[in-house]
């Protein structure tokens, strides 16, 4: 019982710490001192080895055991834009309010936690610490995994499935914008002029119709679960007047797709369809679709797990995108789970300190029966 009082109480007054770090994008120097303070944090543990990089001024720490890792866990410290009250932590309830709460520095710290306290011999895992997640994670994730050595049989990433269901599906991503050039004109003789919007509304509309044409032949299940495409128009600007022809116009679009596809697809018809229209295309953020195979050796060890520390299991799927799609990239299986909490990227965003405790009994059950 004292054992578990002082891990529940280690991982609380790490979180607290965590959630303090204004650790947003354009916060540079908070994203070093999170990471920096990481380090000292897992220094107490003298089997780590250590990695610290910079990318774009996003830092970036890898850490393991200085043997061949089977596991990788991976965080990410950064967060979403908040009000500075966010970063000043309310402990109510049994649970823990602010930024990042959920998302994902309270599974961060139960992470760092085990990195820390498995200090007797060396463990076939490996810690991955970023900090650029919210934007894409193009100096994080993807740069680790196409720049660094990365091999395993299994990635943990505590960054989905709130109340411990675990994600065995997610969709793939496609950000972009397309930008879109016209001529000007009155706007009472449009017939004069090329309207930069209306290339971007033809453009959008075309998208949706060959991307959700497989819409009306989903099965009751992918419906019940919403396992489709979408395409989602999120940001479009152009003109200057209501009485003239805009002449250039640009827009932010967000693209999810299933499994049924691969992003070489989805890119593919984007390019064709800014060809028909006359339109230049910017990429912002990619990945590929996560499967997870439940019946691979790691995952049924996880699973083993899972049913001594939290009971049957429960699987979903992800409609939103995590670092796992780039693992799928080269084929390492993903697992994806969270504690109890709830109101991410809002200022209401909490985590349940219990349910803590309980992720860190799942994951240090799984760490020790490692082979």
């Amino acid at each position: 019982m004292i054992k578990q009082e002082q891990e529940i109480k280690q991982i609380k007054e790490l979180l607290v710490k965590l959630i303090k770090f204004k650790t947003v994008e354009k916060n540079r120097d908070e994203l070093k001192n999170i990471i920096d303070f990481c380090h000292s944090y897992l220094k107490e543990n003298s089997y780590l080895c250590f990695d610290i990089f910079e990318v774009n001024g996003k830092w970036n720490l890898i850490a393991d055991y200085g043997v061949d890792v089977l596991v990788y866990f991976v965080v990410h410290l950064d967060v979403v834009d908040a009000e500075d009250e966010q970063f000043e932590p309310v402990e109510k309830d049994g649970k823990i309010f602010g930024r990042g709460a959920l998302d994902m520095k309270g599974p961060g710290s139960v992470v760092i936690s085990l990195f820390r306290n498995l200090n007797d011999r060396k463990y076939p895992i490996g810690l991955i610490l970023t900090t650029d997640e919210e934007v894409g994670s193009k100096d994080g994730v993807k740069y680790i995994v196409e720049n660094k050595k990365i091999a395993a049989k299994m990635a943990i990433i505590p960054d989905g499935g709130e109340n411990f269901k675990i994600i065995t599906k997610g969709k793939g991503a496609f950000h972009f914008i397309v930008k879109s050039k016209g001529k000007s004109a009155h706007g009472s003789t449009p017939w004069n002029g090329i309207n930069a919007i209306d290339k971007i509304i033809d453009f959008y509309h075309s998208l949706k119709e060959i991307l959700l044409s497989e819409l009306e032949l989903l099965s009751d299940l992918d419906r019940a679960n919403r396992w489709h495409n979408t395409v989602n128009l999120g940001k479009i600007e152009g003109g200057t007047k209501v009485n003239i022809v805009p002449d250039f116009a640009y827009a932010h679009i967000d693209v999810r797709f299933t499994e049924k596809y691969r992003l070489e697809e989805i890119v593919n018809v984007v390019n064709f369809l800014c060809k028909k229209y006359d339109l230049e295309l910017e990429i912002l953020s990619t990945g590929q679709p996560v499967i997870s195979d439940t019946n691979s050796e790691y995952f049924q060890k996880f699973i083993h797990s899972y049913r001594k520390v939290i009971g049957n299991e429960v699987f979903d799927v992800e409609h939103g995108a995590t670092d796992g799609r780039f693992f799928a990239q080269i084929n390492i299986p993903v697992v994806t789970i969270y504690p109890i909490g709830g109101g991410i990227h809002s200022d209401n965003e909490w985590v349940d300190i219990n349910s803590l405790k309980k992720l860190y009994d799942l994951f240090f059950d799984f760490i020790v029966n490692l082979k």
